[in-house]
């Protein structure tokens, strides 16, 4: 039974560890390309991120709405909808 007990315990905190460490449900986290393309710059710097299929975006240096992140934001970023 005490076996039992611990393994169940074990589960839970290691679910509830890795709940809290994953992006929330909704909350996009931008590449790390974005947050590099910014490193060491002002907001509202001028940036360029390299996208895997090898096309350039232009961008901005902001902070995320939820302030977590400092990133390089496309241009022609729409804010999604909730």
């Amino acid at each position: 039974m005490k076996k039992v007990l611990l393994t169940l315990s074990l589960a839970t905190l290691t679910l509830l560890i890795a709940n809290e460490n994953a992006p929330q449900k909704g909350k996009r986290v931008p590449p790390q390309e974005a947050i590099s393309a910014c490193s060491g710059k002002a907001e509202n710097s001028s940036c360029s991120v390299t996208t895997p299929r090898g096309n350039t975006i232009e961008g901005s240096c902001k902070n995320t709405p939820d302030g977590k992140y400092f990133a390089c934001i496309p241009t022609n970023h729409k804010p999604r909808r909730k």
